[in-house]
């Protein structure tokens, strides 16, 4: 119950953070939706369904908060912390190193997480699906990908340039 409620509360406030800061780079008139109409609708349902969830725990409790010791330390300790951490260094990381060694990276710190224990499948994941994305990304839906700087930039316009040479892509 206490991860359960920390988890609720640190991505209701996320979530109100983001919904603030796509809100601000909105660019939409009165007449027309702007790029950020979607995802605000989506986490506005989002931080109301949280804050409806944390209640509701709150009350099965009879108000008093769910929060105890041993639920902080099982938190500190738990593959969900470290899932979070792992996904915030990938945010971080991914302007620099940019989409490919990122997602590669992440894909198999990932796998470790969840309990992969074969390294070769590891990689073999890592590479078909970072492959995959990239060619859903760069194809159909034309979303530039970040490329990162130096040995990284030079990285990723080759593996493009790679990836460009297969028929039909």
């Amino acid at each position: 119950m206490t991860l359960d409620l920390i988890f609720s509360a640190v991505l209701l406030v996320f979530s109100i953070y983001c919904f603030f800061f796509i809100g601000a780079a909105d660019n939409g008139t009165a007449t027309e939706l702007g790029a950020a109409a979607w995802p605000r609708v989506i986490l506005g349902l989002m931080i109301v369904l949280l804050a409806v969830g944390i209640v509701n725990m709150i009350r099965k409790k009879d108000g008093k908060l769910p929060v105890s010791a041993e639920g902080c330390k099982a938190f500190l300790h738990s593959k969900l912390l470290l899932g979070m951490v792992i996904c915030a260094v990938t945010a971080i990381i991914l302007p620099y190193i940019g989409f490919i060694p990122t997602s590669f990276l992440f894909l198999i710190a990932y796998g470790v997480l969840l309990g992969e224990k074969r390294p070769q499948m590891l990689v073999i994941t890592g590479v078909v699906a970072t492959l995959v994305l990239y060619i859903i990304f760069q194809g159909p839906l034309s979303i530039f990908l970040p490329r990162g700087f130096g040995f990284f930039r030079s990285f990723a316009l080759t593996m493009e340039s790679l990836i460009g040479m297969i028929p039909g892509l």
